[in-house]
């Protein structure tokens, strides 16, 4: 719950705390209002003609997919009634009081998705960087991350999406380190797999994501993402920092523009080219697992007193809540 002027507000959190069979009334929550931090929107137009938003709806702790009856953008703060739909497993909002989040950012701070631990995240990319032994890959990653202190900056408080997996601030970060550790934790078992390049292109496979995504209080797409994608600003982005690095292999250089093209693992999915390094075949699993499953692990964190979790986008599921 959120206090606004001595007034308590249930947030999307709250929302979803409430078992799936107490949500059948308006305002459920106590009968009180809802306030939800909208960080992603698009609108559209119903059958009627009448337009409203599809949204991301967020606190701090988590973010959920809300249907607006109102033309609302990202970046608003929005007072609402609100009502479950247990057919469709969703909640639809019927704003009461739009305002921006940047005039009133003593509330917005509240709500602002985040990642705790950063400075221990950030210790860990250092001690990674460090263990690369190839002097090309290291000195690269040292550029990257350690001498652009401006990349560094916007690195570690970027968020890995603007939905479904790792929304908020340091989600990049978070998201980085703990597909770098799963790889690591993997290569044991397939020793000709090269350690240095497996490292390296896990800490390099989302770096166009610093410029893809707005940085707060929503996590919308830049123009540049848009256009672009992260992959292809990524690949750029790689280019620029290895003519930093003097006599950069070009057969490095190659290797590791195919990781980054290739970490999506498919066209469908964004991907220009499918892998084919094994090193690149792992570096797409890794990341792929570490997506859908930290929205698994989302999902079925927020379900109290239920079984069964709200549809998850990423894995197109509901998922199961078991008692083991």
């Amino acid at each position: 719950m959120i206090k606004v002027e001595g007034i308590s507000y249930p947030t999307i959190s709250d929302l979803l705390k409430m078992p799936e069979n107490e949500r059948r009334t308006e305002n459920y929550v106590d009968s009180k209002r809802g306030i939800f931090l909208i960080i992603s929107a698009t609108t559209r137009t119903s059958s009627n003609g009448k337009k409203y938003t599809e949204a991301v709806a967020a606190d701090e702790k988590t973010t959920f997919q809300v249907k607006i009856w109102d033309v609302v953008e990202s970046g608003n703060l929005v007072f609402a009634d609100y009502e479950y739909n247990s057919g469709f497993r969703s909640f639809s909002l019927r704003p009461k009081k739009i305002s921006s989040a940047n005039s009133v950012p003593q509330i917005a701070q509240k709500l602002i998705p985040h990642f705790e631990n950063i400075d221990t995240l950030n210790r860990c990319l250092e001690y990674l960087v460090k263990s690369v032994k190839n002097q090309f890959l290291r000195k690269l990653l040292e550029e990257i991350f350690f001498n652009d202190r401006e990349f560094r900056e916007s690195f570690i408080k970027a968020t890995a999406a603007s939905k479904n997996h790792h929304v908020g601030r340091g989600g990049l970060l978070y998201h980085t380190i703990s597909v770098t550790k799963n790889a690591l934790n993997l290569i044991s078992n397939y020793p000709s797999l090269n350690r240095d390049l497996v490292v390296a292109g896990c800490l390099l496979h989302d770096i166009g994501k610093t410029k893809t995504y707005t940085y707060g209080p929503m996590f919308d797409y830049t123009s540049e993402g848009k256009l672009e994608n992260h992959i292809v600003i990524g690949i750029k982005m790689l280019a620029r920092f290895v003519d930093r690095v003097p006599d950069f292999p070009k057969d490095l250089e190659m290797i590791l523009t195919h990781v980054l093209a290739s970490h999506h693992g498919s066209l469908e999915y964004g991907s220009p080219i499918v892998p084919k390094i094994p090193e690149a075949v792992l570096i797409h699993f890794v990341d792929e697992m570490d997506a859908k499953l930290s929205a698994a692990l989302e999902a079925v964190e927020n379900i109290e007193n239920d079984f069964w979790s709200e549809r998850v986008g990423i894995l197109r599921t509901d998922l199961f809540k078991h008692k083991m």
